[in-house]
């Protein structure tokens, strides 16, 4: 972790630290670095689709820590079952469900899950009823590197088999 972040620090209760809004976004980079360097969770999503609507759902296995990617737009967040301790512009705040409330654009989220499963649903505008998850993708999240739920299991498992196609050919 460069420029001494503690990313482990996002969720400590006892940190006295003053965090502005740019720090908690470095503090969510550090994490989501760290955690790329773990086992990832098998976080299951659901897209809906209604007319003018786009709600992506995880559901989060309890105890795991995640982050989420920045966002290009405003939209609504729904807690629909479990505990969260999340990050809310400057503070990290426990959200117990059912909650909803509205998020501003190029917020980054990061999330530790307790005992019970988490389902967390994201809604989206959806005005041309698009369906095409790869372009909402492009549209709503600034996408890292490592891709988004669905898209980086997708991109290990690609990553595993031409490994051992390599291991195979060599």
């Amino acid at each position: 972790m460069g420029g001494g972040v503690n990313a482990v620090e996002i969720f400590d209760p006892d940190s006295t630290a003053v965090v502005t809004p740019e720090l908690m976004r470095q503090k969510v980079v550090a994490l989501q670095d760290e955690l790329l360097q773990m086992p990832q969770a098998d976080i299951v999503t659901t897209h809906t689709f209604l007319p003018g609507v786009y709600e992506r759902k995880i559901t989060v296995p309890p105890w795991t820590v995640l982050t989420g990617a920045a966002h290009k737009t405003g939209y609504r967040v729904r807690l629909e079952k479990g505990t969260i301790a999340v990050n809310r512009d400057t503070e990290v705040v426990m959200l117990t469900a059912p909650c909803e409330f509205d998020a501003k654009a190029g917020e980054q989220r990061a999330g530790r899950v307790f005992e019970d499963e988490v389902v967390w649903v994201d809604v989206y505008d959806n005005a041309d009823d698009c369906q095409d998850i790869p372009t909402l993708e492009d549209r709503l999240y600034v996408v890292p590197e490592c891709g988004l739920g669905d898209t980086r299991k997708q991109l290990a498992l690609t990553n595993e088999i031409e490994g051992e196609v390599l291991w195979l050919d060599g």
